[in-house]
Formats: structure tokens, C-alpha cells, sequence
């Protein structure tokens, strides 16, 4: 896990809770206490090893924590998904774009979801404008719980960390040859923030 490459989205949505977590560790107590003292010391004695060492304790720990522990919080990777062929296929193009293409009104959705092994319960919502339609293809866990009037997926008493899910979005009312843009938004239920955002495009 340790060597996977990071995007700059999955990056900026651990970063919150890694930040709370990791500041409320006894790691960051001490080598919080100990960078202080040494930070004092380099002052008083003019020393720039003294003065290295003290941003090592700051930074260190913090990355050793980092790659030790992570996921922080919920990850979600979705992939447009596109016909070539008769084929289903992922939409490479349109998710270099942070983009999913509504073709004839209606788009799916695939990914993979990673819960943080810290967390006891989640709560996700996936929001749209109300001239769209979103649907959980399939329940993914049996521990699952999904509203469907509400969008949201839920879960209380985890124990399965990593899962697929399908989304199926489309118009309410299709207009052909009309081109518009709406946001799918995923955020946390608990604090409300924002875990992966879509543009929804229409064709």
C-alpha cells in the first residue's frame, strides 16, 4: 500500500483527516515536544544541525505516520464508463476531465471505495441538481444500508474496508441535442466534505 501511487484528489481527501488523526497521536505529542526543545536549543546555540534536526522531528514522524497507517478517512475512485464496439470500456478521456459523458441522457459509473480501518461507521451521499437522477446499482456489502430518496450509502459496525460500487445517472427529462453541465458531488454525510467531485456532460 505504502508504494501505490497517489493522486492529487485521493491526497487532498486524506489530508483533513490524517491531520486531525495524526495530531490527536502520541507521536505527534512527543516528537512535537522533543522538535520544540531542539528548535529552543539551535537558537540559543546558533547550530543549523541542531536546527535540522528539530524540523526532522516535526516532519518525520508526521510521514512515517502517513505511510504507516493510511488510508485516512474515505477514498472513492470513480471511472466514467463508455461503449466502443458494443464493448463497455472505461471513458479515459472523459475522466482526465474529472468529466463522465451523459450520452442520450444516461451515464454509468464504476470504482472502488477504501474506508479507513480507524473508522467504525461512514456515511456517503452522492448529490445532484434535481434534473438528475442517480442510482446504487447494487447494495455492495450486506452491512450496507442505502437510501435511495436521500443518495446516501451507509454503514454502522464495519468490517469490510474495500468495495465496488455502479452508479447509473440520467436525465429525468432528456432533451436531445441540448448540451449542459451538472456537478455529482460525493462528500462524507458525517462532516460534510467533499471526496470526489464529477461533471455531468451531456452529448
Amino acid at each position: 500500500m505504502a508504494g501505490e501511487l497517489l493522486s492529487i484528489a485521493h491526497l487532498r481527501a486524506e489530508f483533513r483527516p490524517f491531520l486531525s488523526e495524526y495530531k490527536s497521536s502520541i507521536l505527534a505529542w512527543g516528537s512535537g515536544l522533543l522538535g520544540t526543545i531542539l528548535w529552543i536549543t539551535s537558537s540559543v546555540l546558533s547550530s543549523t544541525p541542531v536546527a535540522v534536526s528539530a524540523a526532522g522531528m516535526y516532519i518525520v514522524p508526521a510521514v512515517g505516520y502517513y505511510v504507516a497507517y493510511r488510508p485516512f478517512g474515505i477514498q472513492i475512485d470513480l471511472t466514467p464508463i463508455t461503449t466502443v464496439d458494443g464493448e463497455k470500456e472505461p471513458d479515459k478521456v472523459a475522466e482526465s476531465r474529472d468529466e463522465a459523458i451523459l450520452r442520450e441522457g444516461e451515464c454509468e459509473l464504476r470504482g472502488g471505495v477504501t474506508i479507513s480501518e480507524r473508522l467504525n461507521s461512514f456515511i456517503i451521499q452522492f448529490s445532484v441538481p434535481d434534473d438528475i437522477r442517480i442510482e446504487l446499482r447494487d447494495i455492495p456489502c450486506s452491512e450496507h444500508d442505502y437510501d435511495a430518496e436521500k443518495n446516501i450509502l451507509r454503514a454502522d459496525d464495519v468490517s469490510v474496508y474495500r468495495f465496488s460500487i455502479v452508479l447509473l445517472v440520467y436525465f429525468e427529462e432528456y432533451v436531445d441535442g441540448q448540451t449542459y453541465e451538472y456537478p455529482l458531488k460525493i462528500r462524507d454525510g458525517e462532516d460534510g466534505k467533499s471526496i470526489q467531485s464529477i461533471d455531468l456532460v451531456t452529448r
